[in-house]
């Protein structure tokens, strides 16, 4: 059995434990605030940037005066996945509970089941290298250690890049494998394809009961322009979904982490009483013991 003093000093240690995974809650919730404010601003914006887009290519499509331009014919002939370029968002530090393992097993099955080539990787985290790196796959760029303002940099990057590989003929599609957030403590490990995009058949037939909306100079020209633009809104969109996730993933681990120190400190207290009483009992009854004697 431990002696009083080994309990005391492992109560001392779980409490300092407690105090840095109280703090590091704090720092994650601060930090998810501040996250979550940007997504939340941000999701209306890109859902209505996408509507915009798939009316415009509705609008295209179902005019036969309109000779469709370059922009319009990836999304209405999309060509066959050959060579996709692949972005795997992760995070820099762990102590997140299962956000970087789930996220890093969806990644993995798709690599896995993909029927086409990776031929170019970005990875946004340090977890994100360290699966590449078990995968046997090298990464064209790494990003690492970007802090919230410095997200519109790595889209503006990725999205000139990637669209200038697909008119190239480099890659035929561009697909993001993230953590969508639902709630501080629900993350969904999701693969999504952000060009081209596909269009349900059911939007094309609800566009039909709309109002026709004026495109000026022509629906190509609009097309043109606002792809650039709905591709960086969606890649921001994922990665603020991923740090809004990994900062939820965090403060919940390092609460139910706190949670489990407190009820640790109640048992070894319990023990070090039980041992100080049974201590205590002992020394009166060889009190008792010598003074019968």
């Amino acid at each position: 059995m431990a002696s009083l003093q080994d309990i005391r000093r492992r109560i001392r240690s779980v409490k300092n434990t407690q105090q840095v995974t109280k703090a590091m809650k704090m720092i994650s919730a601060v930090k998810l605030r501040k996250s979550q404010e940007r997504l939340v601003a941000l999701r209306p914006y890109a859902s209505k940037m996408a509507e915009v887009v798939r009316r415009v290519v509705v609008r295209i499509k179902g005019d036969a005066e309109i000779q469709p331009g370059p922009a319009a014919q990836a999304f209405l002939a999309p060509r066959e996945e050959k060579r996709i370029r692949l972005v795997f968002v992760a995070s820099d530090k762990g102590l997140c509970g299962g956000f970087n393992a789930n996220v890093a097993k969806a990644a993995t099955a798709f690599v896995a089941h993909c029927p086409s080539e990776i031929v170019h990787l970005d990875v946004v985290g340090k977890r994100a290298v360290e699966w590449a790196k078990k995968q046997k796959l090298t990464p064209a760029k790494e990003y690492l250690n970007i802090p919230l303002p410095g997200l519109q940099r790595v889209v503006t990057e990725i999205s000139a890049s990637a669209s200038a590989q697909y008119h190239d003929g480099e890659i035929d599609a561009l697909y993001v494998v993230y953590n969508y957030f639902n709630s501080p403590v629900a993350q969904t490990p999701t693969v999504l394809r952000v060009f081209p995009m596909e269009l349900d058949p059911s939007f094309e037939g609800k566009e039909a009961g709309q109002v026709s909306h004026l495109l000026e100079p022509d629906p190509n020209a609009v097309l043109e322009t606002l792809l650039p633009r709905f591709v960086e809104t969606e890649l921001l969109r994922n990665l603020l979904e991923s740090s809004a996730s990994e900062h939820g993933a965090r403060m919940a681990a390092m609460d139910k982490a706190s949670n489990n120190a407190g009820e640790m400190i109640a048992k070894l207290t319990l023990t070090m009483n039980k041992i100080r009483q049974a201590g205590i009992t002992n020394q009166i009854i060889e009190i008792v013991s010598g003074a019968n004697a």
